[in-house]
Order: C-alpha cells, then structure tokens, then sequence
C-alpha cells in the first residue's frame, strides 16, 4: 500500500500546472504591427480583434471589427508598454501575422527594433514582414478592406496568393529576415505595400460599401536592404527577376508582342532555378540555371499557327530572352545599390568556402560588383490551350 501511495505521488510532482495561463478575456490579441520612426521615437501601432463583432452570432455591428492602439517611446518596448494606458487589457502577440515598417524606419535601419521583437517569449518567429511604400506603417494598419472582416486576414491572403500567382512579391517571415542579417554573404529583401487612392476614405467604414473601394492596398515592388538599412527599391521587372533568380517564382504571366497592337500571353506555370558559383582568376562567376514550365493562354495575334512545333520553339525563345532580361535588370539594380539580395556570396561560401574567406570582408562593396553572370535558360511550352488555332473572326 505504501508502495502504491508513493507512485501516485510521484507521478502527481511530474503533473505540472498550467503557470503561464492567461485568459483569453484578460487579452487584446494582436494580428498586426505597425512600427514607424516619429521624430526621433517609436510610434508602435497594434490592431487588436475586436472579439463581439467576428463573432458568427453577431452580424451588422457598429463597430469595426478590429481596434488600433498605440504607443510612443525611445526604445520598443518602452513604446509597446505605453500602449497599457489607454488599453483595457494586456497586449499578446502570439497569434501575430503581419508585421508593418515604416519606409522612414526602414531607412534608418531594423535591427535595434527587431531585437526587442525577438526577445519577447510570447511571438512566434514565422509571421509575415512586409515595408510601407512612401507612407507610415500606421496608415496600412487604419484602412477597411473588402470581402474578409479583419483587414489583417485580406492582406495576409492576397500576400500569399501573389506570392504563388505574381512574381514581384514575395513572403518573408521574420525567421527569414534572422536568417538574411546573419549571412554576411546575403542581404535582406521583402515585399513593399502602399495605399492607393484616398487615405482619408479609406479610413472609414464607407470605404466597404461601395463596390469600388475609395482606397485600398497594393503589395508593390522589393525592397532592397544593406546590412539592415532600406536602400532603394527594385520596380516590378527587376522584382520578377529576383524571385525567378532566388527561386521563388512560382507562376506569372510574360507578354509577347507579335504585332503593333496585340500580343501573345504565356503564363509561366513552374520556374525552377539552380546557381553555380566559381571564382577565376580572382572574378567571382555565376552560372545561373531556369528550367521553366509554360502555358499559352491567350492568342491575340491569329496569324500565330500554334500547330507548327517550329512557331511554338520560336515562342520559348522569345520568352527565355524576357526572364534573361528581368534577371539582368534585377541584378544591375542589386549591383547599382551594393546589396546582393541573391545570395550570391553565400552560395559561394557553401560551394567554393576556400575563396570565400578572401572574399568575404569585402563583398558588397567589391566582390558583388564584380561578380559575372551567365544564363542557362530551358523553356517548355507545354499546352496551347483546348481550343488550338481558333477560328472566330
């Protein structure tokens, strides 16, 4: 018996409670941040969801369906801690998914507010990261969007739908920003998002009940970053050529000029890239390798004969001259900003570690210029579509 009574209390001292519990109604759950430089102070802005107005039982409310509070402060956290004088319960961070900078904030460098973000034990490290284009990030995080209630879950979608449909976007959580300012051989790149049309009427209600929203976002162009410094940005040419060289591209769509006013339209369906790095005679070269998937979708031009294999092999190379030319845009923009978004160096840390060693001190201001690059681009054009040579007039 005494055994018996020993054995249940050993296993009741490995039971351990729920310590850190915290109440969900003792919480504001946040699933965006804003962070923004105001002179010379963080201005920190959360939405938090509005709880009673998502609810399924709920329908038609007043109010809107999230809430934004913020904060000022010289340090992060003394920013985010402001924020309890107004808030009625404790800011939690866990469920975050889209964290918002400031292009002013940007410029001047991310690393000191990404620290405090990184030391707090409640965030998870794999939401989204994306820089507000010529505007505070305050003013993205204001804005009513159509069609989902939380703006935050519009926004996270369309990222994730772009990223995988469009090329100049892509997703970059905050584990792989750590990553990125860790590689002395890699610089950061992330998606921008502006506000088009009115930013006052966006602001409001009415801009969800018009059929054409009066203002509303745009993920737009990548940011190109230094150390942990914004330095310029890559339009959407140049941004397609970075996700097809860093091998993020997942579909998009290339335009084909086959007379003055209409032209052919190829939609890139898979894009796989490999990168070779050697060094000769001191010059650092890259051997870029594409092996594309494609589709054509749309035949303006009607003298085009999708039937005849040596038009369609005409077709792949036009298009293998347009993924050569957005990479070679990219790459003359990332050179003309000292910023190897690519990964070029660390690539040749990994495969030639040797050179690297020599190389690596000085790389974004020399060993990345000099860098040069070769293309081995493979297109496939795999369907023409069920209709084949149409016969509309």
């Amino acid at each position: 018996m005494l055994h018996k009574a020993m054995m249940i209390l050993l296993c009741l001292l490995l039971l351990t409670g729920c310590w850190s519990r915290r109440e969900l109604n003792d919480l504001l759950i946040v699933l965006r941040v804003g962070v923004d430089w105001v002179d010379g102070e963080y201005l920190v802005s959360f939405q938090v969801v509005n709880p009673s107005e998502i609810s399924a039982q709920r329908r038609g409310g007043d109010r809107p369906p999230s809430t934004l509070y913020q904060g000022r402060g010289k340090t992060m956290f003394e920013a985010a801690r402001s924020v309890t004088a107004e808030a009625p319960r404790k800011v939690y961070i866990g469920h975050l998914q889209i964290f918002v900078i400031g292009e002013s904030l940007a410029r001047r460098g991310i690393r000191n507010f990404l620290d405090n973000t990184l030391r707090d034990n409640e965030a998870r490290m794999d939401f989204n990261v994306v820089v507000a284009k010529g505007t505070k990030a305050e003013d993205i995080l204001k804005i009513y969007t159509p069609l989902e209630k939380l703006p935050t879950q519009n926004m996270l979608r369309s990222l994730e739908t772009s990223e995988k449909s469009w090329a100049p976007t892509v997703s970059v959580t905050m584990d792989d920003i750590l990553n990125a300012l860790s590689d002395d051989g890699k610089e950061l790149a992330l998606t921008g998002i502006q506000i088009l049309g009115s930013q006052k009427k966006a602001e409001s209600k009415e801009n969800v009940e018009t059929f054409l929203p009066l203002g509303h976002f745009r993920y737009t162009g990548i940011a190109a970053f230094k150390k942990d410094k914004l330095v310029g940005w890559l339009n959407e040419r140049e941004s397609k050529g970075y996700t097809d060289i860093t091998n993020k591209l997942d579909s998009t769509s290339v335009e084909l000029r086959c007379d003055e006013r209409n032209y052919m339209g190829i939609e890139i369906t898979s894009s796989e890239s490999r990168i070779k790095m050697n060094v000769q005679d001191g010059v650092p070269i890259a051997h870029i390798h594409f092996q594309t998937e494609a589709n054509i979708v749309d035949r303006s031009c009607k003298d085009v004969n999708l039937t005849d294999p040596a038009v369609i092999e005409k077709l792949e190379q036009q298009v293998e001259k347009v993924i050569q030319g957005n990479a070679d845009a990219s790459v003359k923009r990332a050179k003309k900003l000292k910023a190897d978004i690519f990964g070029l160096g660390s690539t040749l840390g990994r495969q030639h570690p040797e050179q690297w060693k020599s190389m690596q001190q000085a790389w974004g201001d020399e060993g990345f210029q000099a860098v040069k690059l070769y293309y081995d681009i493979e297109v496939n054009i795999r369907k023409t579509g069920t209709t084949g040579n149409t016969t509309m007039k």
